[in-house]
């Protein structure tokens, strides 16, 4: 049998894509999950029952301790690890709350989009970081809630 053949349905994840001054937030995975020591943009998977806007506000309370406004979806990636197949539904989103905890992450960071190469991304996030690079990131004003 093929490789393609044994892909089961892939895990389906959000990634919240926050803007601040110009910059993006990032989290570097903990120790002890899969993929440690990886940036990403922070989110998770989506539970049974949830939908996925769900989902990423609940998973950016667990890890970071803030409310978040969902709003459009910004990229939809579809990447095949060597232990199988996600499907990343990356939201642009506004954070509701001014302090961050590193609560269910190693830490954050608030980084202009050319600063991402820096960082060693997860390759599911790789093609987020590409349509980020190919914007200017708008001013966090513009996000805010009236």
């Amino acid at each position: 049998m093929n490789k393609s053949a044994a892909v089961g349905m892939p895990l389906l994840v959000t990634a919240a894509v926050i803007f601040d001054r110009g910059k993006v937030l990032i989290t570097r995975r903990p120790d002890g999950k899969r993929h440690p020591g990886y940036w990403e943009f922070p989110g998770g998977k989506v539970d049974p029952g949830e939908s996925p806007e769900e989902a990423l506000i609940r998973e950016i309370r667990e890890e970071l301790g803030a409310g978040i406004m969902v709003d459009e979806i910004f990229e939809v990636v579809y990447y095949c690890y060597d232990w199988g197949p996600v499907l990343v539904l990356a939201y642009r989103c506004r954070l509701l709350a001014e302090a961050l905890y590193n609560l269910d992450v190693a830490e954050h960071r608030w980084v202009s989009p050319k600063e991402l190469s820096h960082f060693s991304i997860l390759p599911a996030d790789q093609p987020i970081l590409h349509r980020l690079n190919q914007l200017t990131v708008p001013d966090r004003s513009r996000f805010e809630v009236v």
